[in-house]
Parts: structure tokens; C-alpha cells; sequence
């Protein structure tokens, strides 16, 4: 049974060197480069004289002079790779670039004085380029993407000033040009509307925004004065970091503020100090109408009480509240039928306009501990002990492949007891809930507030009507592609179907990794000139034909039969669909 407890999990040791990986790019040396080059260096040792620095600076500057002439000359570098290491683990996973060294600052702030010199050069202030492919919803955003700070000097002294009262400053860097710090000073954002905040030594800047039908991305980088903490890397190697669900959203367009929950970032590390990361939120997250839902519930559960049912009670079950009110299955959509409110009574139907304002207050920053510091208490054996005799007495197997075969009797009785046993287990240790950091995981506190402008951008954007559905109407109602995912619009009230969706080499498109959504798909790199699309029942699909593509041997029993041509003959329905205008 999956339900076992391991306290395992993978571990992906790997770091990105991201001033090497500017200092690799590939650009002309002329002689006012060259010069640039040169008082970049100049300006490091001084600001390094003055904190006392200079043989560390030293060594770096000699490491940086050589890697600039490496590239001047058509050598070239090798990146730094690192190793990785994976075991099981019982738990939920899943602009600016501030400063990655004051050397890289400081040179891209000499630099981008000097356009044909800085065109060739990735500019420090764009994550989702410095990102790359290793987003899950990966692409070329730069043609899409709005960038909230207008450059890298923009963002250097917004944090070298202070961008909140009370805050600390991250970084000693200054641009010491007088016209460009007048300038700057002329023009500086208010306080309020500044894009890069910082709170007890963590800096976080917003470096651009995209919305389109499906979702808003978000790119941000974190610094932090001190080393960032030690953090658990996920299965596809990326750091497990995400908003505290205490932060919030308002949006113009919508009465009240929103909670981001399950706001995990996509992103990684760039140097022991800056992470670089991605918020992904669904428009459908966009689009709730937290205040309606609210006065609906209220209604509703005076109803109930007045059926003689309270919801807050222990013996509390939709199973009993489906019997009291004569229903074969409870459902909020059909409890007018008897005698109750409707939901459209109460919660609006709320699109996203095309402009829109929203107000962010990022209240915390937490990150999953690694393996080695992870202090979560083991379930304690008095526990297992009482678990594991329950289930004999009641004849119930705790082997996972006899699992299947316990009667739906036996299933429910192992369900109750080893709810219990987690029950009692929080009892004890209330702070292993996920989501406390008191054991496993690890917070930045801060309470970061930002003011984004958002324009929607839905060119390249598709929507098809597919209609792969049963008897009844209810399966892929349609698909909306953008230029990085394509997401299937489902209806199926009884949760009876599992949607797939291929690419045109019969392969099972990629999640994204932060989606939260089994119907949303990353197009990556994948050929979607043309993507077939098939319902299957859930329990097939799951049981049988999932792992007929996932095993280890499918390449040779693909010669004889695809999963594609598996599915063709086992899906309740399925279609293609053309992308290629020329189709």
C-alpha cells in the first residue's frame, strides 16, 4: 500500500556556476569593451580595499580576466558539473538575477553603457533567460514576457538603497557614474512601487510577467545576504522552495484578497546566495470567487442545520448528509433539486480582463530541508504496533500487492486504521504536518509587498473544440494551446475518466512540474504540429495501460504494438489534433 511511511527521498546535489555562464558568453573584445572590461576590475578592488576583502578579489578578478580572454580568443570553457545521488523520501514535493558576484554587477553595469558591446552579452536581470531549460513550462519568453525593471543598474541601486523601511542592504554595489546615478535618482520608482524589496538581509526583486488564457508566470530572484539555506532537491533536480501560504494576491478585478496555495517555485540556484525562480498561477486560481464561495457556504450549512445536520459535528459524512436529504450521491450543484441554494446565486462567473493590476504580499519563503537535517519524528513503533494488530485481527494483509485484492470492506476498515494511526501520530508531533518548519523544512521571514501591472499577452495562443466525450457529453470538452503548454478543458462530474494526451511521435506529453493539474501539459520541445488526445477510464488507465509506456521494456514491445495503437483500441474516445497551419 502507498500509504506506508518512507522517509526517503531523492537528492540532487547539483549548483549552477551563473557567473561562469556569463562570463562564457560568446561577444567581441574591441578596445572600448576592453576598457570597460578594465575599470570593471578597477571598481571591484576598490570596493574590495574597503570591506577589507583584497585577496579573495584578487583571486577572482585573475579567475574572471582569464575566463574574458578565453573567450576573446575562441577558447573555450568548460562548465562546472555536479553529482547526484537519489533514495526515496516519504514527503510533498515538489530581474533581476540581484547581484550574482559583485564582479558580475559591476561589469554588466560598465557595460550596458556601451550597446554594441552589452547586445551580445545575457543581461543579468532576465530569469526566465538565465532559467532556461530548466523551467518545466521552458521557452522563449523574451517575446512575450514584460520586464518589470528597466535594467540591471535599475535593480543594483534600488538594493543598494534600501527598498523598505527598516531593511537591510544585501549588497555593497553602486554605480559610481554621476550622470547615470543623477539620472537614475531623477527618475527612481516610489517606494511602493518599486519592484525589488528587501527584509532582514533577503532581497526579492519581480523581473518580469506573462499572462495569457492559461495561467500568469511570475520570474523572480531571491538573494540573501548570508549563504541561502540548505534545501532538499526534488526528482527533477530543482530546489524545493515556495511562498508562504499566508501570502496573498488582490487583484483589481475581484473583491477581496486571495491566499497562493501551493505557490511552489520553479527555478534553481545561481550562486550560494541567489535563487532564481518562476511562479506559475492558473487562471482558473485567478477566477475564484473567494467572497462568493464564502456567503455560499454560509447559506448552505444553515440549510443543512435546518435538516437537522450540523457540518462541524464528529460523525459528520456527505454519505449521511446524502441520505437525510434523499439524494443518491451530495452534490452542491444538485442541492436545489432539494430544497437548497444554488451556487450561481452567490459566486460570480469572473474572467480575466486584458489589463488588470494585482497587489502581492509575500509573507514568507520556505524551503524543505535536505535528507541529512531533516528532523521529521519517525512514526513511533507503539504506533505501527497498534496499526499493524488491528489489521490482523480483521484479517487485512499489509502487503501492498495483496492490497488489491482486500474486499471494499477490508479496504475501508485498513483506510479508518491507518487514518488513525496519522491522527494520533499529529497529535504528538503537530509540527510534522507538512508545511512547519520546525523539523523539515526552513523560512526567510519577511513580508515583501509589490504592485504589478499585468497586460495579457494571448498572441500564439489556440483554443479548439475537440469534443472527445461518451454517451453522455462528459470528457475533453476542448484545448487551449500557448506558446509553452496546452491545457484540455474536462467535464466529468464522477471523476470516471483519465485524459492523455500524445505529441506527433506518440509519446505522453511532459507535466510541467508545477502545474497541480493531471490536464495541463509543457510543450517544451516536443513536436505538437499534431497532438492526439484519448479518454480512458480512470481505473484501466491507471491499473493497465499507464504502465504499458512506462516499462522498462516499452521500446521493444513498441515494435509490435505502440502505445499509441494501445490506446486506440482500449480509450472510451479519442481525436488528433492539426497545429500545423499547413494540415
Amino acid at each position: 500500500m502507498a500509504k506506508k511511511l518512507d522517509f526517503d527521498k531523492e537528492k540532487n546535489n547539483r549548483n549552477d556556476n551563473a557567473i561562469e555562464e556569463i562570463m562564457q558568453a560568446e561577444f567581441p573584445l574591441p578596445k572600448q569593451a576592453e576598457d570597460a572590461k578594465n575599470e570593471a576590475f578597477s571598481r571591484i578592488r576598490e570596493m574590495a580595499a574597503a570591506s577589507g576583502n583584497v585577496e579573495n578579489t584578487e583571486n577572482m578578478v585573475q579567475r574572471l580576466r582569464e575566463k574574458s580572454t578565453e573567450k576573446s580568443t575562441g577558447s573555450s570553457g568548460k562548465k562546472s558539473s555536479g553529482t547526484a545521488k537519489s533514495h526515496k523520501k516519504f514527503k510533498a514535493v515538489y530581474k533581476t538575477a540581484l547581484g550574482l558576484t559583485a564582479a558580475a554587477a559591476v561589469f554588466s553595469a560598465v557595460c550596458i553603457t556601451n550597446p554594441a558591446f552589452a547586445e551580445n552579452i545575457p543581461l543579468v536581470g532576465n530569469v526566465f533567460k538565465q532559467l532556461g531549460n530548466s523551467l518545466g513550462f521552458y521557452g522563449d519568453y523574451s517575446k512575450y514576457a514584460k520586464q518589470l525593471t528597466d535594467s540591471t543598474e535599475d535593480a543594483l541601486s534600488a538594493d543598494a538603497d534600501g527598498s523598505q523601511e527598516g531593511s537591510s542592504n544585501s549588497q555593497n554595489v553602486q554605480v559610481e557614474d554621476q550622470n547615470t546615478t543623477e539620472n537614475h535618482n531623477a527618475d527612481k520608482t516610489k517606494d511602493d512601487q518599486s519592484y525589488s524589496k528587501t527584509v532582514d538581509g533577503t532581497t526579492v526583486t519581480l523581473s518580469e510577467v506573462y499572462c495569457n488564457e492559461l495561467a500568469m508566470y511570475l520570474s523572480m530572484a531571491i538573494h540573501t545576504e548570508d549563504k541561502f539555506p540548505d534545501t532538499f532537491i526534488t526528482s527533477d533536480g530543482k530546489p524545493n522552495i515556495k511562498l508562504s501560504e499566508d501570502s496573498t494576491v488582490k487583484y483589481d478585478y475581484m473583491d477581496g484578497k486571495s491566499n497562493l496555495f501551493n505557490a511552489y517555485l520553479d527555478g534553481k540556484m545561481l550562486d550560494d546566495n541567489t535563487y532564481a525562480g518562476v511562479l506559475r498561477i492558473p487562471v482558473d486560481d485567478m477566477t475564484v470567487d473567494d467572497a462568493g464561495w464564502t456567503k455560499y457556504y454560509e447559506v448552505r450549512n444553515a440549510f443543512f442545520k435546518e435538516k437537522g445536520i450540523d457540518v462541524d459535528s464528529e460523525d459528520f459524512s456527505f454519505d449521511k448528509l446524502a441520505q437525510v436529504l434523499g439524494m443518491d450521491e451530495y452534490s452542491d450543484e444538485n442541492l436545489p433539486q432539494v430544497g437548497g441554494p444554488a451556487i450561481s446565486d452567490y459566486v460570480k462567473d469572473i474572467k480575466v480582463p486584458d489589463r488588470f493590476a494585482m497587489e502581492l504580499d509575500l509573507k514568507d519563503i520556505v524551503g524543505t530541508l535536505p535528507d541529512d537535517q531533516d528532523t521529521t519524528p519517525d512514526i513511533p513503533q507503539d504506533l505501527r504496533d497498534e496499526y499493524n494488530q488491528k489489521m490482523a485481527e480483521h484479517g487485512i494483509s499489509t502487503d501492498d500487492a495483496d492490497y488489491e485484492s482486500l474486499t471494499e470492506e477490508q479496504k475501508d476498515l485498513e483506510h479508518q486504521f491507518f487514518t488513525e494511526m496519522w491522527n494520533e501520530y499529529f497529535e504528538r508531533y503537530p509540527e510534522a504536518i507538512e508545511g512547519n518548519n520546525r523539523y523539515n523544512s526552513w523560512t526567510l521571514k519577511g513580508d515583501w509587498k509589490f504592485n504589478v501591472d499585468v497586460e495579457k499577452n494571448t498572441s500564439d495562443t489556440v483554443k479548439k473544440d475537440v469534443n472527445v466525450v461518451d454517451e453522455n457529453g462528459d470528457g475533453v470538452l476542448s484545448i487551449t494551446k500557448t506558446p509553452f503548454e496546452i491545457t484540455m478543458k474536462m467535464q466529468d462530474p464522477e471523476a470516471k475518466y483519465f485524459a492523455v494526451m500524445l505529441d506527433a511521435n506518440g509519446d505522453i506529453m511532459p507535466y510541467g512540474g508545477v502545474s497541480n493539474s493531471n490536464n495541463t501539459y509543457a510543450i517544451q520541445d516536443r513536436d505538437i504540429s499534431t497532438v492526439y488526445i484519448y479518454l480512458c477510464d480512470y481505473y484501466e488507465y491507471m491499473d493497465e495501460l499507464k504502465g504499458y509506456y512506462w516499462s522498462d521494456n516499452y521500446e521493444e514491445k513498441a515494435k509490435t504494438r505502440t502505445f499509441k495503437q494501445l490506446l486506440d483500441e482500449r480509450a472510451v474516445a479519442g481525436t488528433e489534433v492539426h497545429f500545423d497551419t499547413d494540415k
